[in-house]
């Protein structure tokens, strides 16, 4: 059976695939481990975690989405930290994908054809068969806490916009940046009625807040893709989002793949502001 890649991406820090469909991080400390996210749940990811690593681990969940918390089944004996405000989304139907093993059928329907279009019938077969149980308990984590790996720390900073509780974990060490689904190549904002612009000036505020750390990172790890993408397009989602605030920018409906909503672009930016699906 298939299992998920996993690559060396900097000193004692590793990049694992989920079948291109998600990403997760392993960062080493002296002392234990983090895995920041768990992916969809796809087969057993903590076995490819511990492929490099025989420390204990923590999880560090940038957020609650079933894309990224999916796997947790697999940590349940480890301290699981994420923000408070993201506990809602444990018991919410995000974007109508609903959740355990009905989730992760949807969503290698809708994302494998655009994702790992060649191995979806593989993928599909590593959903695990007792449907095993995603609640979990955490640690609330919020901006400014600092995470001690033992000698390498991660400082998380909170990162509202793609959900409430969105953080992103700074590593000085390699001076990486785990973003989530913060910043990554397309962004997701759901669509607010009557296209209330609030996320938007809401996320707007979260970009201004991580440019000005710019000089403490160099490169972001992403939720999706990469795994590595340089800190400018943070400048780009920034002129974007200030754009369409201020009018002078605008997107239009699209539909393309998985996604169907209002979309703009600028540099490597995009921006799903108003997002339906």
């Amino acid at each position: 059976m298939i299992r998920q890649d996993i690559k060396e991406i900097a000193p004692a820090t590793w990049w694992i695939s989920e079948f291109g469909l998600v990403n997760a991080f392993v960062v080493e400390g002296e002392a234990q481990c983090a895995i920041i996210d768990t992916g969809c749940g796809y087969g057993d990811i903590r076995v490819v975690a511990e492929s490099v690593t025989k420390k204990p681990f923590i999880v560090l969940m940038t957020h609650a989405h079933p894309d990224h918390d999916g796997g947790i089944y697999h940590f349940k004996d480890c301290q699981i930290y994420m923000n408070d405000d993201d506990r809602s989304l444990l018991e919410t139907n995000v974007f109508g994908l609903g959740s355990g093993n009905s989730f992760r059928r949807t969503y290698i329907e809708t994302r494998g054809p655009a994702r790992c279009p060649d191995i979806m019938d593989e993928v599909e077969k590593t959903i695990p068969a007792d449907n095993p149980d995603c609640n979990f308990q955490s640690i609330n984590v919020d901006d400014g806490d600092v995470i001690n790996l033992g000698g390498r720390t991660l400082e998380c900073i909170h990162t509202p916009g793609h959900s409430e509780g969105s953080v992103c974990y700074l590593d000085g060490n390699t001076r990486i940046l785990f973003s989530g689904d913060t910043v990554n190549n397309s962004i997701i904002l759901t669509r607010l009625p009557d296209n209330n612009p609030s996320l938007i000036e809401k996320y707007h505020k979260t970009l201004e807040k991580l440019w000005s750390r710019e000089k403490d990172f160099d490169v972001l790890a992403i939720g999706h893709g990469g795994p590595l993408i340089d800190k400018s397009i943070i400048h780009d989602y920034l002129q974007l989002t200030g754009g369409l605030l201020d009018g002078s920018m605008t997107g239009m409906y699209e539909e393309s793949g998985f996604r169907k909503g209002d979309v703009a672009r600028f540099g490597k930016a995009e921006l799903w502001y108003h997002c339906d699906a």
